[in-house]
């Protein structure tokens, strides 16, 4: 082989070594590309939380009956004042009437059989006709025999406890009927107004899920909805705006409660709800009334990051200048899938949302 062939190939060995280097570094810079993709920005909390809500009173009682039945009489309708003890809506109590005057019946009978077995007790009747029976079935017991009478005694007594028990039973299902008696009618648990009724005249069947619903409008307050990442900046005690639809002035209140647990709106989101109450709403709104509360919290624009990216509790990677960086971060309050970070990020900073994509040597420990 002369010096001009193997020159020849080594040329061409260098050419395919720099074209693999040159492909490596391509395909090292699109992952690096794909890396940098893959970052969400620092996000703040606003010091203001608006919410939609309405005014609900806070005294408010949902009725329903306790059987189904024929509606005899419905005394009142949606918007009349009514007062506690006051009579809603009233079931048909024929039934009901004969199963207490049964039950009445059965109790008499039973009283009359206990105060006899009582009596005959007393009386040593009930162990001398006990005492017959067993000369008479032959049952190979002495009836003078001592022990006999141990039985005897034992025998009338549990004749006795058997009618307590059946006078007992009379006792409950009286006191059940009279009960059913008293659930046939629906009173008013509060004075106020009767704010909804599933029915409008009287001479329909109902069922237990028939409501009826009263509400005292002197205990009215705003009852906004509130994102489950932003009730943590909420106390008890702050100020709050409020805008009602249809009143041009703000309405200045007070938070006064927070619910503990969430709830779920029509449109299926989840949220915990507050209620703000100010004398200007009981003089000015309505009942069911929309509106916008306005709230200035304590967040003071703490900045939130996805917590699955923060490792160790304590660090998290970031891209700053296109370098990638550990960064050593303090934390503070988690909401959900969001985590504050009260130190050592700063707004410009990006965070590497999937820190086990970055390859090992391409980054810079801070």
């Amino acid at each position: 082989m002369n010096i001009k062939r193997i020159v020849t190939i080594l040329i061409i060995l260098i050419v395919f070594v720099d074209a693999g280097i040159f492909l490596s570094y391509k395909m090292h810079s699109n992952a690096q590309v794909a890396i940098a993709s893959q970052t969400a920005a620092v996000k703040s909390v606003d010091s203001t939380i608006v919410a939609d809500g309405s005014i609900v009173a806070r005294d408010q009682a949902t009725l329903h009956f306790q059987t189904a039945g024929k509606l005899i009489l419905l005394s009142l309708k949606e918007g009349d004042s009514i007062s506690q003890g006051q009579t809603i809506a009233q079931l048909d109590t024929y039934a009901l009437q004969r199963q207490l005057t049964q039950a009445l019946n059965t109790y008499r009978s039973n009283r009359n059989v206990f105060d006899q077995a009582q009596q005959n007790q007393n009386q040593n009747i009930t162990q001398k006709y006990q005492r017959g029976q067993l000369n008479f079935y032959g049952t190979g017991i002495d009836s003078t025999d001592p022990n006999a009478t141990n039985y005897l005694n034992d025998v009338a007594k549990r004749i006795v406890d058997e009618n307590q028990a059946n006078l007992d039973n009379s006792v409950i299902n009286v006191e059940i009927a009279n009960y059913a008696m008293q659930m046939a009618t629906l009173t008013s648990p509060l004075t106020g107004v009767i704010t909804h009724e599933d029915v409008t005249v009287a001479g329909q069947n109902v069922t237990p899920a028939t409501s009826f619903t009263v509400s005292d409008p002197t205990t009215k307050i705003f009852r906004a909805n509130i994102p489950a990442t932003d009730i943590d900046y909420i106390s008890e005690g702050m100020n709050a705006s409020i805008v009602l639809d249809g009143v041009l002035n703000k309405i200045n209140g007070t938070i006064s409660k927070i619910y503990p647990s969430k709830v779920s709106l029509p449109n299926g989101e989840q949220v915990y709800q507050i209620d703000i109450q100010s004398n200007d709403i009981k003089n000015i709104g309505k009942l069911d009334q929309a509106g916008t509360a306005i709230i200035m919290t304590n967040a003071q624009n703490v900045m939130l990051i996805p917590a699955w990216t923060v490792l160790g509790g304590k660090y998290v990677w970031v891209t700053t200048s296109g370098i990638k960086q550990l960064r050593s971060i303090i934390i503070g309050k988690i909401h959900g899938d969001q985590v504050e970070v009260d130190r050592g990020l700063s707004k410009d900073d990006r965070v590497i949302t999937d820190p086990k994509s970055i390859p090992s040597g391409e980054y810079f420990l801070l």
